[in-house]
């Protein structure tokens, strides 16, 4: 089985709703389609930059997940026709590194956040 690496725009009304139930929807249809997700979190609320579907902000799930080749055009077609699916994009990762981005994926949540250091001054003459 492949590891993929799966972002998902999900519809950010009905995540507001009921946000696991928006992300488990996600979950359903990997496993559906045969395959078994390793790491899954959410990535941020963005504005998009044009409406997609009456929609001109866009919830941003990342998803990692094992699933047979020949399952991955039925599932990427199920996701085209699922309300709470606005895009996705479905990219092969490669073995050699799929640990470790699954890995970071699930270490992504528990990290704080960094901010910006202010700019220094400029130097006065």
């Amino acid at each position: 089985m492949a590891v993929y690496e799966g972002m998902f725009i999900l519809d950010p009304a009905k995540f507001a709703r009921d946000p696991s139930a928006a992300a488990q929807q996600v979950a359903d249809l990997i496993t559906a389609h045969g395959g078994s997700v390793l790491a899954a979190r959410l990535w941020d609320e963005r504005k998009l930059a044009y409406p997609i579907k009456g929609n001109k902000k866009g919830v941003y799930w990342l998803t990692y997940f094992k699933m047979p080749g020949g399952n991955l055009v039925p599932f990427e077609r199920q996701c085209e026709i699922t309300d709470e699916i606005i895009r996705k994009l479905v990219l092969t990762v490669d073995a050699r590194i799929a640990d470790a981005l699954v890995q970071h994926a699930l270490a992504g949540e528990a990290a704080p956040k960094r901010t910006a250091a202010p700019p220094s001054p400029a130097p006065a003459h």
